[in-house]
């Protein structure tokens, strides 16, 4: 059909067979698959809905969705596929229901870990622990220097959102911390972690244990995580998590910035569990535990290739290189559930170098 038939014919059709089918469906007490409640308060029941498809390259079909089973082999949607002389592309999609947004993409308070956060001038990141200096204090959150710091472009005393701003996030409102200080990421030469810190608004609580779905965080692992070990994170895109190490101690891993491409050494790579990532864009940041729920890495990069017996993407798997000396080699914070200190001054002062 032409385009403008099938826009005509769509347009009758909602005029006269809906309304029918509509009353039908009531006075028959089709089911409405969980949607019952709904249907009681508007009086309404999810049923077809009609709009447009390609037929062919060069012209076009009436698109029959169909919204309950018992309607997919009915007299209407028999008397619709006549009225289209056959020119229909039908098919089942169920309840059409609203998308929740998770609690990690939501304003938080307290602060959780695993929350949306950012510089005011990032789009969001993750939050990935709450901190403080070794021999104490203001309470601070850690996440990644892309993240908190802008890549280099923060400066001190910048407001820090949660969420961050592609969440909603907006200053003054969302300030929940501001900019303390950051490892430099180099264009030249070698890295080892992307990482910064921001301290808390006063104002501000925050949870520094509690790992949603998961439990709590018990303090810092073993500096020496071998192949094959079980990790988890949440963050603020794909939430919670499940992976295992494939490789540790990656030297040369590019990794492309705002900046350029850097390189880092040092890194961890990890492979999600399952069908899904490990983690995806906006999960920068994330703090990855063990199986004792204890903190070994923060997450910084990733990509989409390279999965498990080399299908990549085929298999939806996904390896990411985790920067694994932000609790380890600086040796200067310390996660407040339980204290746990490794050395270090008493300062976020020498972290930019």
């Amino acid at each position: 059909m032409q385009l403008s038939s099938v826009r005509e014919l769509k347009s009758d059709l909602l005029e006269t067979i809906l309304p029918a089918l509509s009353a039908s469906v009531r006075s028959r007490g089709v089911p409405g698959a969980g949607v019952q409640r709904q249907a009681a308060a508007t009086d309404r029941q999810p049923t077809l809905a009609l709009g447009i498809a390609r037929h062919t390259a060069r012209d076009f079909a009436l698109a029959v969705r169909v919204q309950q089973r018992a309607l997919e082999n009915s007299r209407e949607v028999d008397r619709i596929t006549r009225q289209a002389r056959g020119e229909v592309d039908v098919r089942y999609v169920g309840v059409v229901r609203t998308r929740a947004v998770p609690w990690y993409q939501q304003r938080c308070r307290p602060l959780r870990i695993g929350c949306s956060v950012g510089h005011f001038k990032v789009t969001a990141g993750t939050l990935g622990a709450v901190v403080r200096p070794c021999g104490g204090g203001p309470l601070a959150i850690l996440s990644n220097n892309h993240v908190l710091a802008c890549e280099n472009r923060g400066q001190r005393g910048d407001a820090i959102l949660q969420p961050g701003t592609y969440d909603g996030g907006a200053a003054p409102d969302d300030t929940v911390a501001t900019l303390a200080d950051f490892v430099k990421v180099k264009r030249s030469g070698v890295n080892t972690v992307d990482a910064a810190v921001a301290t808390l608004v006063k104002e501000i609580e925050a949870d520094p244990a509690k790992l949603t779905g998961m439990g709590r965080l018990k303090g810092l692992g073993e500096e020496f995580l071998d192949e094959g070990a079980a990790v988890a994170k949440l963050g603020r895109t794909t939430g919670r998590t499940r992976g295992r190490v494939t490789a540790f101690e990656l030297d040369n891993v590019q990794a492309e910035f705002g900046i350029g491409v850097l390189r880092f050494d040092d890194q961890i790579e990890i492979e999600g569990d399952g069908d899904g990532p490990f983690s995806d864009g906006g999960d920068s940041g994330s703090l990855i535990v063990n199986a004792d729920r204890r903190a070994v890495a923060l997450l910084f990069a990733g990509s989409d290739q390279g999965g498990a017996n080399g299908q990549g993407l085929a298999r939806q798997k996904s390896r990411r290189a985790a920067g694994r000396s932000v609790f380890v080699k600086t040796g200067i914070f310390v996660l407040l559930s339980p204290v746990f200190v490794r050395g270090g001054d008493d300062r976020f002062s020498g972290l930019s170098r």
